[in-house]
This record gives structure tokens, sequence and C-alpha cells, in this order.
């Protein structure tokens, strides 16, 4: 996988976030995951790139409990993204 996956975005058109199963809830929720990108303030941590349009509710509502997601779609979705992390 290459570094950058897609054009940068301006910051304020994207998200970008280090929590993995808020990551994986929005993968399966047909947020698509624009970039992983190495956290400059934490080295063995990645940062989770989204689009700020498709994600800002999806976000919210993570927060406030109130999503639900397929059990087998999240399983595999969290296995594809942990290899994703690992080829980096």
């Amino acid at each position: 996988m290459a570094k950058k996956e897609v054009e940068f975005l301006p910051v304020n058109e994207s998200v970008s976030l280090t929590e993995f199963p808020l990551a994986v809830t929005l993968m399966c929720l047909n947020c698509p995951l624009l970039a992983i990108d190495e956290n400059p303030r934490t080295p063995d941590r990645v940062d989770f790139v989204f689009s700020r349009e498709r994600a800002a509710m999806l976000i919210q509502a993570y927060w406030a409990g109130s999503l639900l997601v397929d059990p087998k779609q999240f399983w595999n979705i969290s296995r594809e993204l942990k290899s994703r992390i690992r080829q980096r």
C-alpha cells in the first residue's frame, strides 16, 4: 500500500482519528477510508482519515452509542484494516 492512498484533502474537509473501533464502525457504515497516515504524536499509532462530510454525523452517533453494525462485517473489516496497517 502506498503511503498516501488519495489526494490530500484540506484539513477542514477531512477528519483524522486514532480509535480503531471507530474507524472500523465508519467503514461498516459505508464511510470510505481515505488514508492511513503515521501519527506524528505517537510513532506506534496510525491516523485513519475520513471525509468530514461523510463521517461527522456518524462519529457523533458512535459516541452517543446509537449505531448498530453487523458483527460479522465488523470482524471482517477489522481483520482487513489490521492487515493494511501491518503492510505499511
